[in-house]
């Protein structure tokens, strides 16, 4: 482990020597387009854009706009180019649900795919049935539901395929919700439906939604999205969680590639900054990944989220845990700040880092703005939204895209309208 540790700090002082990053050369593309749960790479950060540092939802404060979306939902938008894209449900028991596409600049709906659930629909009152975050490869729409059904749309809508999971798994589901986001590489869909009933992994064909592979999974919920990375020379490969186990596998074919008895967190899900895989849990721990292998750099039992997953940015890790924001080096995973936040108290979406710092949204509406100052932490502003928010955000441009449970809405400055 002390020779990963040297070998890491050789590598991030060679990244910032010569002006690279710790992340894969993709990075920079969660700054023009957000294609997944948390966005590229799962780290929760678009460092080259600049979002309003104020804002007021009600007052109209640098609110671009506010559409209100088909039923409720909790997973967070995509940006697909011009496209915002959402998830609703509604009608009894939740069991209508929909895919939605907003016009970027307009809020104008463009679009909407409505279908019925022939899954379990019954969720908690703070979940829903559209509680996964949908995902995208550029040119499809993937929209998992708490009842185990998964849509493919194309960016207009259209209906691709569909698959009711829960007809070939009927005991798959729980009464709190299937929120486990669905996430793709390489052409494959990977989902991570674990239950205490018939749980299970499956990738599926992007393009024909077939089923690829697919593997038995611990009988706990488990709420936690799986991750794409690549390993070895580059290959795509998925990395699963639960209670009891982290488990990376090769992204066509399924097979388990490496496989760590790690206690992982089953809410809060892991993050992944080439060569590094930050998995939270009863420890924070680190994993590096490149052609030699997958091993352990370092464990924390102080750098640990509530709820909300890691965010990773210009070399740190900030954990939220309700109140309290948590920044930890990148590097070893010692302590670097803590702050509290005020008006911040139960927090649900994975804060985002960005050029104007990063955002903390309670599930009350307020919002912290946290400015990181190397060894300090500033809160420089608390806007507000005035209204549930348990969707993490998305970023693009200097804008930021928020889900509420009944709305999507857009926070950009009038002149970025303008440009």
């Amino acid at each position: 482990m002390k020779t990963s540790l040297i070998r890491l700090r050789a590598m991030m002082i060679a990244a910032f020597v010569f002006g690279a990053a710790l992340v894969p050369a993709s990075g920079a593309v969660g700054q023009s387009q957000w294609l997944a749960f948390r966005g590229d790479g799962g780290r929760g950060e678009a460092m080259k854009s600049k979002p309003p540092t104020e804002f007021d939802v009600p007052a109209g404060k640098n609110l671009a706009w506010k559409t209100a979306t088909t039923g409720r939902g909790i997973g967070g938008p995509l940006v697909i180019g011009d496209l915002v894209v959402v998830t609703g449900c509604d009608g009894e028991d939740e069991r209508d649900i929909h895919i939605e596409g907003f016009d970027a600049k307009t809020g104008k709906r463009l679009w909407i795919r409505s279908m019925r659930s022939t899954g379990r629909p019954f969720t908690h009152p703070t979940s829903a049935n559209a509680s996964p975050t949908p995902a995208s490869d550029g040119q499809r729409i993937f929209a998992l539901f708490s009842s185990c059904d998964l849509v493919c749309v194309d960016l207009q809508g259209r209906l691709q395929w569909f698959r009711g999971l829960a007809v070939d798994h009927p005991k798959a589901g729980n009464d709190i919700s299937m929120s486990s986001s669905p996430v793709v590489a390489d052409g494959v869909v990977l989902v991570q439906l674990e239950n205490q009933g018939d749980s299970f992994a499956a990738g599926l064909d992007a393009e024909t939604g077939e089923t690829l592979w697919q593997m038995p999974r611990s009988r706990q919920s488990n709420w936690a999205t799986p991750l794409p990375i690549t390993i070895g020379d580059g290959r795509p490969a998925f990395v699963l969680q639960d209670g009891s186990n982290l488990m990376i596998v090769d992204a066509r074919t399924g097979k388990v590639e490496h496989d760590f008895a790690i206690k992982c967190d089953r809410t809060a899900s892991a993050s992944y900054a080439a060569p590094l895989i930050i998995v939270p849990g009863e420890e924070t721990v680190a994993l590096r990944t490149d052609s030699s292998g997958v091993e352990e750099v370092w464990r924390s039992n102080k750098l640990r989220p509530q709820r909300c997953s890691p965010v990773i940015a210009d070399g740190k890790v900030y954990m939220g845990r309700g109140s309290v924001l948590i920044a930890g080096n990148l590097v070893d995973g010692e302590i670097a700040w803590q702050k509290r936040l005020p008006g911040v108290e139960t927090v649900w979406a994975t804060p985002v880092a960005t050029g104007s710092g990063i955002y903390v949204f309670d599930s009350n509406g307020k919002v912290a703005l946290v400015r990181d100052d190397g060894d300090t932490a500033e809160v420089v502003s608390e806007p507000v939204v005035g209204e549930s928010i348990l969707a993490s955000p998305a970023v693009v441009g200097d804008a930021l895209f928020l889900r509420t449970e009944r709305a999507v809405i857009k926070i950009a400055e009038p002149a970025t309208e303008k440009s």
